[in-house]
C-alpha cells in the first residue's frame, strides 16, 4: 500500500511513517524542512519518498500532485497529519500566526482530502485519516482558540466524510490525539512526573493509529484516560469546560 503523510518530518507523523514502513508500506513523506526529510530518506532509502513541501499554501499542493503524477505513485492512502497552532490571548497573537493556523489546519487539509477523495471513489478503494485532537471535543479553547476551532472543524468534517464515502469503497477515520511529547508548542519532547500518566508519546499515537485504521474505526482516541476525559466532558457544562481549559492553557503558557 502507498501512504502518504504530511508533516513527517517530526513527532506524531514521523512515528506513523515508521510504523507504516515497519508494516510493509511505501510512504511518501511530505514535511517543508527539507533537512529532516533527508534525514528520513537516509535512513529508510527506498522504502520512502520525500517531497518538501509547505501546503499551508494551495499552489504547492497543486505542485505536490503534480509531482505524484509525474512519479507514477497511486496513493492508496492520505494521512492528513501537517498542522500547527498559536498560544495566546487572540487579541494579542499577531494575526499572520492565526490565518496559518487555519491555512495548514483546514484549507491545506480540506483541499488535499477533496483531490485525493476523487481520485479514490473512481477507483472504489483508498483511505483518508485526518488528525484531530481531543480537543476537538472541547467547547472552546482559550488561549488558543483558533487552533480548537481548527480542530474541531477537522473532526465535524471528517465524520461527514464518513456517511458520504465509506459505502463507495474509501475508507475514513479521525486520528484525536491528546497531550502527547512532541515539539508543538508547550509541549515537552520528555514526559515528567504525573505527565507519565496521560501524556501519551508519538509511538503511541502512531500504534493506536495503525490499529483501529486496520480495525475500521472512524474516530480513534488513543490513550485510556482522553477516552474517559472525553467522556466525562459530555457531562459538563460548556461555560465549566472553558473554565477547565483556560486553567490548562495558562500553565503551559508559562513553560514557553
Amino acid at each position: 500500500m502507498n501512504v502518504i503523510i504530511t508533516g513527517a518530518s517530526s513527532g506524531i507523523g514521523r512515528e506513523l511513517l515508521k510504523i507504516f514502513v515497519d508494516n510493509g508500506h511505501f510512504v511518501i513523506a511530505v514535511a517543508r524542512r527539507k533537512e529532516k526529510l533527508e534525514e528520513i530518506k537516509k535512513e529508510f532509502k527506498e522504502k520512502v519518498e520525500i517531497i518538501c513541501k509547505d501546503i499551508s499554501k494551495l499552489e504547492n499542493i497543486n505542485e505536490l500532485c503534480k509531482e505524484l503524477k509525474d512519479m507514477r505513485i497511486d496513493v492508496d492512502l492520505l494521512i492528513n497529519n501537517a498542522g500547527t497552532g498559536e498560544y495566546g490571548f487572540f487579541y494579542e497573537t499577531d494575526m499572520k500566526s492565526h490565518m496559518k493556523t487555519l491555512n495548514l489546519n483546514i484549507r491545506g487539509l480540506t483541499y488535499l482530502t477533496r483531490i485525493f477523495a476523487e481520485e479514490m471513489i473512481k477507483k472504489g478503494k483508498g483511505g483518508i485519516i485526518n488528525v484531530a485532537s481531543t480537543a476537538s471535543f472541547q467547547s472552546g479553547g482559550p488561549l488558543m482558540g483558533v487552533y480548537y476551532a481548527s480542530k474541531a472543524y477537522v473532526l465535524s468534517f471528517t465524520e461527514a466524510l464518513v456517511e458520504e464515502m465509506e459505502y463507495r469503497g474509501v475508507r475514513i477515520m479521525t486520528l484525536c490525539p491528546g497531550p502527547t511529547s512532541t515539539e508543538f508548542k508547550g509541549m515537552s519532547s520528555k514526559r515528567k512526573g504525573i505527565e507519565k500518566f496521560y501524556v501519551t508519546t508519538p509511538r503511541q499515537v502512531a500504534e493506536s493509529c495503525y490499529r483501529d485504521y486496520f480495525r475500521g474505526k472512524n474516530i480513534c482516541i488513543p490513550g485510556m484516560l482522553n477516552k474517559i476525559s472525553i467522556f466525562i466532558t459530555r457531562f459538563i457544562p460548556r461555560r465549566v469546560q472553558r473554565k477547565i481549559v483556560r486553567k490548562i492553557q495558562e500553565k503551559k503558557k508559562k513553560l514557553l
